[in-house]
């Protein structure tokens, strides 16, 4: 199941999954290397299905691979404060035989020192994330809502550096670059650009406090700089975030979030799907052999004449022993207060599986 408060959030700032059970193949003359990875299968149906002419099926259902990975983790002892390590993680599609590559996922290398703190280059989850939206980040599947997910400004080109914690505080820096290689000579200003994040969290006894700010630099058409994988947030600039998560016990937390987009685009260049703001309300409970889970989302979207929205997910699971467990999820998109009851189930979508951390 998840670690506690404190040592998720450590690994959080670190970039590592908090869930994997890394086995060390090697360590010798200081160097250190771990294999970690999830095998992690499901079957889902329902959802909400759109209508109309061009679209497809989608609320039917289906066995998806659950965000299956593989890693390698190395570690060496440089002096007693300097330590170099190096993360490089696959994700495989293992739902069925699959002859497409793999994707690349969290994959950096850097410093850590215990007086100075850690600084590293390369394809991590953004600070924002790191610290303030992920600790809300409790489903297997689907239902995470989120203005600055892990991908937003990040996963690539980037360098981040996080302090040592001083007294329960540690701050975060990223800046993603964006090139102007690829764009005609001549035609506009092809300069590159940097992208920002910045994070700070604090954590007292049972206590985690935890804000940040993410640029989400747009692309311009007067601007030949462009992202190389995952880009910014389509409904905007200026992305502020902060978080409260309190363990009210051993075996349960809760917490409260709140998330804008302070510098939406122009309503043309909107979707119905993007998000100015949001509140998020989420608990967790340990009942021994496994947890429950819920979260709610009071979510208002950018482009005007959308309804706001409520979204919610329920899950729980199972462990059968250490490394393996079954779960099952509901998710609603867009829960109507007004619905009736048998309305409740019509775009509900349920999910079970089964994940093996190794």
């Amino acid at each position: 199941m998840k670690k506690t408060l404190l040592a998720t959030a450590i690994a959080g700032a670190l970039g590592v999954s908090a869930a994997a059970q890394a086995a060390t193949v090697y360590d010798q003359d200081g160097t250190q290397v771990d294999v970690y990875g999830r095998i992690n299968l499901g079957v889902t149906t329902g959802g909400v299905q759109e209508e109309g002419p061009g679209e497809v099926k989608t609320d039917g259902s289906e066995f998806v691979d659950v965000f299956s990975r593989f890693g390698f983790r190395a570690r060496h002892q440089v002096a007693p404060d300097l330590q170099a390590f190096m993360n490089m993680e696959l994700r495989p599609n293992l739902a069925r035989q699959n002859r497409d590559g793999l994707t690349v996922r969290n994959s950096f290398l850097g410093l850590r020192g215990d007086n100075w703190g850690m600084a590293r280059v390369g394809n991590f989850d953004g600070v924002l994330y790191q610290a303030v939206t992920s600790k809300f980040d409790i489903q297997e599947y689907e239902g995470f809502t989120s203005t600055s997910g892990g991908a937003v400004s990040s996963r690539g080109d980037s360098f981040q550096y996080s302090t040592p914690v001083l007294g329960g505080f540690q701050a975060h820096v990223q800046a993603k670059h964006l090139s102007g290689n690829g764009a005609d000579v001549g035609a506009q200003d092809n300069s590159s650009t940097l992208s920002w994040q910045a994070a700070v969290n604090y954590t007292w006894q049972d206590l985690y406090l935890a804000a940040g700010y993410n640029q989400s630099k747009q692309e311009r058409e007067d601007r030949g700089y462009s992202y190389a994988g995952p880009g910014a947030n389509p409904a905007g600039e200026d992305i502020w975030a902060a978080a409260a998560i309190y363990q009210f016990t051993p075996a349960f937390r809760a917490g409260i979030k709140y998330e804008e987009v302070t510098d939406l685009n122009d309503q043309a260049d909107l979707s119905a799907t993007d998000i100015e703001n949001l509140w998020t309300l989420m608990g967790v409970f340990d009942y021994g052999m496994g947890e429950i889970y819920a979260d709610y989302n009071r979510v208002r979207m950018a482009l005007d004449g959308v309804d706001s929205q409520n979204r919610w997910t329920l899950g729980a699971n199972y462990r059968f022993s250490r490394p393996m467990y079954v779960w099952a999820e509901i998710v609603e998109y867009d829960f109507d207060t007004t619905d009736a009851v048998e309305d409740v189930t019509d775009d509900l979508r349920f999910t079970v599986g089964l994940r093996y951390d190794f």
